[in-house]
């Protein structure tokens, strides 16, 4: 079978239950609690894997292709394989089920590479690779892409396969993997194992990948007794390698980690607040977590406490506070008797008396060091976000830095509130965007604000990755304006820091601060994006100075592109297709771009039809093929309604 060295296992959770009560002293209030539920996370076994590649000629060609001239890119200073999708927020990334197991010779031996046993015999007994698991709900925390699996170390893509069911259970002999497999210039391959049916990257054989790229989604295809990614590290002659380095480790003397976590990683996964105590249906049925941080005077609270790499000789503290911040109860939780678990998850039940005080109140997780606050109401919840304030548009936009020419702002106001894209250059000199999460609240003047910047990471031209998938975070963007057409932008990411004086090139027509009457076609003005193609979409400027259009995708060869068209003098009309030409940038790293009439190149052309309010057509012909969306609106800018 192709890729039967591809089956790793997932780890399984077991439910199991401690009789330790909450202390009575200072919980009245909570009717005294209710006995500990502990759910423990435990690896389990699964089948071994046989290599492929002196079972594929194909492969092997592309394995043994000459790397002369390209990037010396190896698999030392590996990455961790995983980050969030957009839909997971826990502050914990992930849990590691099983090691490689150093014990090839002896079945039901075990041994990791720190000399303990936190792996399983396969097949042929000898677990060789690392399986890595989310932390919390794996079903449904697959179902909404929660955990996107990257590219460890920079390499060349020599096999992938998609397609495969993604929801074993248990061990199918004939089950097949969606996989990616790639080839590093030091000779060895790595391989990404059990990722969910349809997500695995469009990119191709042959193409090279960027660490941090994305993959796919973790699944459960193959021989998987549940969501997790299996990697494995090799080389051409089959040669197993870890990268872990230890005592126990005799395949490879050097971590292969750019930064080795320790082999207890003790940290906080997440803190809770249930209606109900969490459900764990039988696999692969989605768990049902009921969580819920709204509750009434005589109400049951289900609070949670979930942390990683926890043994009998640990403990872990718990307190809720109220809403003067006052410690109301406190207690410790400990369990002699267990093993050691990837991860466990404990939760303690609430009698809320009646009457109740309103407020917000805080659940509070101590362990090793680390403190994980988790707030929940009693009566009204938190305040809703505001709505979104039309003077935010006079800051909506096109900005930038006259001394880091090449790059800059677009800055939305929508409805749903303040939108700011960056276009520019990452840190090797490739084209980056980002994309900030929205700003509900007022922007002013001498007031500083501070998002989140998430940045693109998978897709190709004519297929780019669902925008779930492909966003991740990148760092913040801090603002700071001394005017409506003036003010202070800091970026602080993976790619360094950039500070810059920015200023607004153009206005949208009928802002605050923008003369100049009001266009009739302003309707069109906005965010556009077919949701056939999400990942990718287009930003249309509309200002007194003429109209302009924005492109955020993805090259042919995997790379993020951004282009701008030419500016567009003609209001649009109805019906009537218009022409203009599109420019790229070539030249310029995160902190030295070039001025944009040296960077910027004709990419090609963009025929643009407007159909009505809500729909326009989008036709690319450029350097990368061409594209056709039928596009609809995601967000308008304040003020410019639809009078058509």
């Amino acid at each position: 079978m192709r890729n039967k060295f591809l089956r790793a296992v997932a780890m399984i959770v077991l439910l199991a239950s401690s009789g330790q009560a909450l202390a009575e002293s200072g919980a009245k209030w909570l009717n005294g609690g209710k006995p500990v539920q502990a759910r423990v996370f435990k690896p389990a076994k699964d089948r071994n894997h046989e290599p492929i590649i002196t079972q594929r000629s194909e492969l092997q060609r592309l394995a043994q292709r000459d790397h002369q001239g390209k990037p010396q890119a190896s698999t030392a200073g590996l990455q961790i394989p995983l980050r969030r999708g957009l839909s997971n927020t826990y502050p914990g990334l992930i849990t590691i089920a099983a090691f490689v197991d150093h014990d090839e010779v002896n079945p039901d031996s075990l041994l990791d590479w720190n000399c303990g046993q936190r792996t399983y015999d396969g097949e042929d007994f000898g677990h060789n690779g690392t399986d890595f698991n989310g932390v919390l709900y794996p079903w449904r925390t697959m179902a909404n892409d929660g955990m996107i699996v990257t590219v460890a170390a920079d390499g060349e893509i020599i096999d992938r396969n998609d397609g495969e069911f993604d929801q074993n259970c248990a061990f199918d002999p004939q089950a097949e993997s969606n996989f990616v497999v790639l080839k590093h210039t030091d000779g060895k391959i790595t391989i990404y194992a059990h990722l969910k049916k349809g997500t695995v990257t469009p990119r191709k054989v042959g193409d090279q990948v960027e660490q941090g790229d994305y993959l796919g989604v973790m699944g459960s295809s193959g021989q998987s007794t549940g969501p997790h990614l299996h990697l494995g590290v090799q080389d051409l002659s089959n040669n197993l390698f870890d990268p872990y380095a230890g005592t126990c480790n005799e395949l490879n003397a050097e971590s292969l980690w750019e930064d080795q976590e320790d082999y207890k990683e003790q940290t906080i996964l997440a803190a809770e607040t249930h209606s109900a105590a969490p459900q764990y249906p039988d696999c692969p049925q989605q768990e049902q977590p009921n969580l819920n941080d709204v509750f009434a005077a005589g109400d049951t609270i289900f609070a949670s406490a979930s942390v990683r790499d926890f043994d009998n000789t640990d403990e872990f503290g718990v307190e809720v506070l109220d809403p003067s911040g006052q410690v109301i109860l406190a207690t410790t939780y400990s369990d002699p008797s267990i093993g050691q678990f990837a991860g466990i998850q404990i939760y303690w039940t609430f009698q809320l008396p009646q009457p109740a005080i309103d407020g917000e109140y805080t659940w509070r997780i101590k362990y090793a060091g680390n403190i994980l606050d988790h707030a929940f109401y009693i009566g009204a919840g938190p305040d809703p976000a505001p709505d979104a304030v039309p003077a935010n548009n006079a800051f909506t936009g096109l900005w930038y830095d006259p001394a880091l020419d090449g790059e800059g702002f677009n800055i939305v106001t929508t409805a749903g509130g303040t939108i700011v894209y960056f276009y520019g250059s990452d840190d090797r000199g490739n084209r980056f965007w980002l994309i900030s999460d929205l700003i509900p609240g007022e922007i002013k003047s001498g007031v500083p604000i501070t998002v989140s910047m998430y940045e693109s990471t998978g897709g190709i031209f004519p297929n780019p990755v669902p925008s779930a998938r492909g966003l991740s975070r990148w760092g913040t963007l801090s603002l700071l304006f001394s005017a409506c057409d003036a003010g202070q932008s800091t970026l602080t990411g993976v790619d360094g820091n950039k500070n810059s004086q920015i200023i607004k090139l153009a206005g949208v027509a009928g802002a605050t601060c923008v003369s100049g009457s009001v266009p009739a076609d302003s309707a069109w003005a906005g965010l556009w994006y077919d949701p056939t193609k999400d990942g990718e979409g287009y930003n249309l400027i509309i200002s007194p100075i003429g109209r302009i259009l924005y492109f955020y995708g993805f090259k042919n060869s995997g790379l993020r592109l951004w282009l701008v068209s030419a500016l567009m003098a003609a209001p649009f009309e109805i019906g009537q297709a218009v022409t203009v030409d599109l420019f790229e940038s070539t030249t310029g790293t995160f902190d030295a771009p070039q001025p944009s009439d040296e960077a910027l190149v004709q990419w090609g052309t963009a025929e643009i039809t407007v159909i009505d309010c809500n729909t326009v057509t989008i036709l690319l012909r450029g350097s990368d093929g061409n594209k056709a969306s039928d596009n609809v609106r995601l967000a308008g800018i304040i003020g410019a309604d639809c009078t058509l």
